[in-house]
């Protein structure tokens, strides 16, 4: 099964998806977190508000922004850019965003083993081994589209980050065919999502995201987890998967 999308709701979904790349991959900065706080990013969603953890995931993450904002004495009557720029030269915030960047460093990064790793082979693969046959796998879908990540070799390719990046590369790609009225050339790019989704971040993500759920201490990461799972979820649908909660397992409809 695969839900044609049109041009507007991929691009949507396009760039919900490279937002959760980033929230995922980046360590958290000072500037750029103070123009998600000043914007009200997780205000709303181009895509898949109608999915309760999603849903949940930006109640989470605009809340946080709230508090930080408050706590940085910003007042009500500024601009965005205004409002950014005194959240940048705030002592307040930027103990904010330290506090942030050691929990994303202690969630998935970790001095040891991170305590919610992103890597699909922390979950997959025999011992949690790295560098095996999901990373070549994930590598070469990257090639195919002419991507390469910067620290090849030094860093598993297989990162949830990464890879919703990459999907939101597809989306882009399938977006432009469908805009150019090719409809076999967008139906094969999804019928690649469909595949990459299936193979490589389904069997995970429901684990992962439980981690995320019970060693997050801000509600920063706590709307990240709920976020990047319901957005997930609600594309996979697209292709007649529905997360099933008892089971605990995302499931192609019948």
């Amino acid at each position: 099964m695969n839900t044609p999308f049109d041009s507007d709701t991929l691009a949507a979904a396009e760039v919900c998806f490279a937002v959760a790349s980033q929230l995922l991959y980046l360590e958290p900065e000072i500037a750029p977190v103070a123009e998600q706080v000043a914007s009200r990013q997780f205000a709303s969603a181009p895509f898949g508000e109608g999915n309760d953890d999603e849903r949940q995931g930006l109640h989470l993450l605009d809340g946080w922004c709230a508090v930080a904002l408050n706590a940085s004495e910003v007042p009500e009557e500024a601009s965005a850019d205004e409002a950014a720029a005194r959240l940048v030269e705030s002592p307040a915030f930027a103990e904010a965003v330290a506090e942030l960047r050691r929990e994303w460093l202690r969630l998935f990064v970790g001095l040891g083993t991170p305590e919610a790793s992103c890597l699909e082979s922390f979950y997959v693969e025999p011992n949690s081994h790295m560098f095996g046959k999901n990373v070549i796998a994930v590598r070469e879908a990257y090639r195919r589209h002419g991507l390469e990540i910067e620290r090849l070799h030094r860093e598993p390719d297989d990162h949830l980050g990464l890879m919703l990046g990459f999907l939101s590369r597809l989306m882009a790609e399938e977006r432009e065919a469908v805009e150019a009225g090719d409809m076999q050339q967008g139906a094969a790019l999804a019928d690649e999502q469909d595949a990459f989704l299936t193979e490589h971040v389904l069997p995970w993500l429901a684990p992962w995201r439980y981690a995320v759920e019970k060693y997050a201490r801000t509600d920063y990461y706590r709307g990240v987890g709920a976020f990047v799972f319901g957005l997930i979820a609600c594309y996979a649908e697209r292709f007649g998967i529905r997360f099933d909660g008892k089971a605990s397992a995302f499931k192609r409809r019948k």
